[in-house]
């Protein structure tokens, strides 16, 4: 089951506070109907909830009890959309088509709507006391299979007379909460796999980093200490030794000085306030900034970026950029570090070569 706030996007740039007093009245309502038909969260969208069941018919009865109790004062606009279907579940969310339906099928409904799929009502048409009315099959936008729609009519019969005036500009043209529009603010599952397989690949990358790093500090750190206990005491009975060990020993002292650097941590010591978060002047999740907000602050900023998709996609787009500027650095000093190991080992082993021939 989705369950989405209509017009909260409007709502949060007009009146912030009355919005988020909705949103958690939303979900006081919400928790309290789940205890009764064995509901779990599997999610939250900012304004949007996803919500398992382990019978459909729970799932249809919990979504009336929800929208009857939303009604009275103070109501709270939403529509829900029911689907069944399999679905994968880790860590880190629920994914599957069956989440994919279930969000377009309630982007479809109107205010106090409750829309079900042609798989939800197979499993209710046969219990008492459950009315729906049918809006016919429907394609629904990036969903390859059409879907048979039901409207649950809970209240209000003409409720249903509304839907079917809306269904075909909802379903083809893109809504203020739409989940699935055009910008950053998608709940697709490809934006949120594109985020995720990218912070991955920054968090691997520089681990990946941190490591060469750390082997060029230990391989450097090594030969130093070798040079200064076994090589040193043979300079003075040598002095042809002089030049090849100072050659070696400045490439092992370059070398170190830049894994050094690159694998050094990096903190800003730039005060962040909540008002530059709010101007997009900050970055509230890159690390560098938030560390020194007051705790408050913090917490505010995250959830009026958790209400705002478009503004939550677009602040990840940013850090991930971010985060990749802080990776080059690395990696450029990396380079550096290997580069000039391998050049002063090279000109070092021949200098020693040409000295012993010599000699």
């Amino acid at each position: 089951m989705f369950a989405d706030i209509v017009g909260y996007t409007k709502l949060m740039q007009s009146d912030e506070q009355n919005a988020k007093a909705l949103r958690d009245r939303q979900r006081s309502v919400i928790e309290s109907c789940l205890l009764k038909y064995r509901g779990q969260v599997a999610q939250y969208y900012g304004d949007g909830t996803l919500i398992m069941f382990g019978s459909a018919l729970d799932a249809v009865k919990c979504a009336r009890d929800i929208q009857i109790e939303l009604t009275k004062e103070p109501s709270v606009p939403i529509r829900i959309g029911i689907h069944t279907g399999d679905i994968v579940y880790d860590d880190e969310g629920i994914y599957g088509d069956a989440v994919n339906v279930a969000s377009r099928i309630q982007a479809c409904g109107s205010n106090g709507s409750v829309m079900i799929s042609g798989n939800v009502f197979d499993e209710i048409k046969n219990h008492p006391g459950i009315r729906v009315e049918s809006l016919g099959v429907q394609t629904l936008k990036n969903v390859s299979t059409p879907v048979n729609l039901y409207s649950l009519v809970y209240k209000n019969p003409e409720l249903v007379d509304n839907h079917k005036t809306q269904q075909n500009s909802t379903l083809e043209e893109e809504t203020d909460d739409d989940p699935d529009k055009k910008d950053l603010g998608s709940l697709k599952r490809g934006v949120s796999d594109m985020f995720r397989t990218s912070y991955r690949t920054h968090i691997e990358l520089s681990a990946i980093a941190d490591n060469k790093s750390n082997i060029m500090i230990s391989i450097n750190g090594i030969i130093i200490s070798i040079m200064i206990a076994s090589v040193a005491s043979q300079i003075s009975t040598n002095s042809w030794l002089m030049l090849p060990t100072a050659l070696l020993l400045i490439t092992c002292l370059l070398s170190l000085i830049y894994s050094v650097l690159a694998a050094r941590p990096r903190v800003s010591n730039e005060k962040v306030t909540l008002s530059d978060v709010r101007s997009n002047k900050s970055n509230i999740l890159f690390f560098g900034n938030f560390y020194s907000m007051d705790r408050d602050d913090y917490v505010t900023g995250l959830e009026e970026l958790m209400s705002d998709n478009t503004r939550l996609y677009t602040t990840m787009a940013r850090d991930l950029h971010g985060l990749g500027v802080v990776l080059s650095k690395k990696f450029k000093l990396l380079r550096v570090a290997y580069n000039i190991f391998m050049i002063g080992l090279v000109v070092s082993v021949c200098s020693f070569l040409i000295v012993y021939l010599l000699l």
